[in-house]
C-alpha cells in the first residue's frame, strides 16, 4: 500500500495529464479531500471548469487516454434534450491505481481524480 504521499503524487499526476489532454480554462490543482478506503485513506481531487466545448470529443478523449493509462472506463450518455443537451459522464479504475471520472456536457467539464488507497486514516486529514 502506497504512502499517502505517494498516493497523492499518483493522483495528481493522473490529473495532470488528464488536463494536458483538453484545451479548456483549467483552474489551480485543487487541495484534495481525503476520503475513507478499506484499510486506510485515499484523496479526492473534484475539477469543475465552466466553458463551452465539444462534449462528445472531450468525453471520447478523457475515454482514450484513461485506457491508455490502463483504467477500465465505464461510459454512459444521457439525453436531456433541449437547452440541456447530452451529458456524458463516465468511471474509470485500476485496482491500485489512481481513478477517474468525468461529467461533460456543451456548457462544462467536471473531472474527478481519486487516488489509490493509502496507509493511514481520514482522521488524519481532518480540518
Amino acid at each position: 500500500m502506497p504512502t499517502p504521499k505517494e498516493a497523492k503524487a499518483a493522483a495528481v499526476e493522473l490529473l495532470l495529464k488528464t488536463e494536458a489532454a483538453v484545451d479548456v480554462p483549467w483552474p489551480e490543482t485543487p487541495e484534495p479531500s481525503a476520503e475513507k478506503c478499506p484499510g486506510g485513506v485515499r484523496f479526492g481531487y473534484f475539477v469543475p471548469v465552466k466553458t463551452e466545448t465539444d462534449a462528445r470529443s472531450v468525453a471520447q478523449t478523457f475515454q482514450r487516454l484513461w485506457k491508455s493509462e490502463g483504467l477500465t472506463v465505464e461510459p454512459s450518455q444521457k439525453d436531456f434534450g433541449g437547452e440541456g443537451g447530452i451529458l456524458y459522464s463516465a468511471t474509470a479504475d485500476a485496482d491500485g491505481a489512481a481513478g477517474a471520472a468525468y461529467q461533460v456536457n456543451a456548457t462544462s467539464v467536471v473531472v474527478r481524480i481519486t487516488s489509490p488507497c493509502a496507509s493511514g486514516s481520514v482522521d488524519d486529514y481532518d480540518e
